[in-house]
């Protein structure tokens, strides 16, 4: 058998089609609350999760007119 013939590795071929070394992409972790893909949970001081950047939205405290 001539070397030059050899099949590529499994993980050599798995790179070249998906470009991840198992064949399978990586799975995102998702959020509890809105089931999305996210790379960040927000938790509360009791660290429960409450949120991710998906379903929360950020507000400037000093413009929101509520009366405390």
């Amino acid at each position: 058998m001539n070397s030059y013939n050899l099949p590529d590795h499994p993980v050599i071929r798995n790179m070249e089609r998906t470009g991840y070394p198992d064949g399978q992409e990586p799975r995102w972790p998702r959020c509890p609350v809105c089931d999305e893909e996210t790379d960040t949970y927000y938790k509360d001081k009791h660290g429960e999760i409450v949120g991710c950047d998906n379903c929360i939205q950020r507000s400037d405290a000093w413009e929101e007119n509520q009366d405390y």
